[in-house]
């Protein structure tokens, strides 16, 4: 094999492979519900920090484009302090993406 096809192969395979991530992480159906209390907005890199305030667990979210908001009309709009919920799922790299982020 060439250098050249085993590099196409390598490529080929890495395409497929971020293809099935995106298709795992847009499957709402492996959602996991959330609700707690906002402790930072980084709205730059679209992030959420929670805190749930029961279990002191804390996790942060990253907002994308097909993250659905209610309660606010944008990111910005989310300030320290305010009570949420909403539905993440988790990337096979670790990464909490929202798929749903609701203002209580």
């Amino acid at each position: 094999m060439t250098a050249l096809k085993r590099l196409s192969v390598v490529f080929f395979v890495a395409l497929v492979l971020s293809l099935v991530g995106a298709t795992v992480q847009a499957d709402d159906k492996n959602a996991v519900a959330f609700s707690g209390e906002v402790k930072k907005v980084i709205a730059k890199k679209n992030k959420v920090a929670v805190v749930d305030p029961q279990t002191k667990k804390r996790f942060t979210v990253i907002v994308d484009d097909k993250t659905k908001i209610s309660g606010w009309k944008e990111l910005t709009e989310i300030e320290k302090g305010d009570a949420i919920s909403g539905k993440y799922v988790v990337t096979d790299k670790g990464l909490y993406i929202a798929t749903e982020l609701k203002g209580e």
